[in-house]
């Protein structure tokens, strides 16, 4: 597989995520959102193993793998569990309305954009526009936890910023090394373990929706 090819598809793949993040940030319901960020693991763990084929690097088909099963799979299981756990059947309002939040996500995009073609020849010719866009979902990821209400949808936007990181991670450096990676994934997983305890203990203990307590004021 020749450079170029290899750059076509890394940019293809890099619109998809981009995509991907509209769509999470455009979400009512946060079960569309799990279903973007799981979409948008995959297609990771697509570019993990074209960047394998193309370097020869035996750790990216390990890091393609892994990030298939944990963060496109098992990861999105897990949410997918506690919103039926919870009875979830609506999204929380986001802070800010959400076309207020694309316009937003549109500015980052631009600015990751400037600030990726500022470095000249730091940016590699196989990877493409990998750079930028893995600069746009790591700040896009931080974006949805900042205008989100809800601690899933948090947990979402931090799954969709550590998606960034790895595309850069990835994409650049044709692989970090392995154990980097994996130590990576462990803090993603231990994260959501953590907020999932934390979300199902809320709730056993205030049988409500925090925003509820609105309802009190008067």
């Amino acid at each position: 597989m020749n450079p170029e090819t290899v750059q076509t598809i890394i940019d293809d793949l890099g619109a998809l995520l981009l995509f991907t993040m509209i769509l999470i940030i455009a979400a009512r319901q946060i079960s569309h959102a799990i279903h973007a960020v799981a979409a948008q693991s995959l297609l990771i763990a697509i570019a993990g193993a074209v960047l394998a084929t193309a370097t020869g690097n035996e750790d990216l088909w390990v890091i393609a793998g892994v990030t298939l099963a944990i963060k496109a799979i098992v990861l999105p299981w897990v949410l997918h569990w506690v919103v039926r756990r919870l009875n979830v059947r609506r999204e929380i309002e986001p802070v800010i309305a959400i076309s207020a939040t694309l316009a937003l996500a549109v500015g980052v995009v631009v600015m990751s954009f400037h600030l990726s073609a500022s470095l000249g020849p730091v940016r590699q010719a196989i990877t493409g526009n990998a750079l930028p866009v893995g600069i746009a979902l790591t700040l896009l990821g931080v974006l949805v936890m900042a205008t989100r209400k809800t601690a899933l949808t948090q947990m979402v936007g931090l799954f969709a910023s550590e998606n960034g990181i790895f595309f850069t991670a990835m994409a650049v450096t044709q692989g970090m090394p392995l154990i980097i990676e994996i130590g990576v994934i462990l803090d993603v997983i231990l994260a959501a373990l953590v907020m999932t305890i934390m979300v199902l203990r809320v709730r056993s203990t205030v049988d409500a929706d925090i925003a509820d307590l609105d309802r009190l004021r008067g």
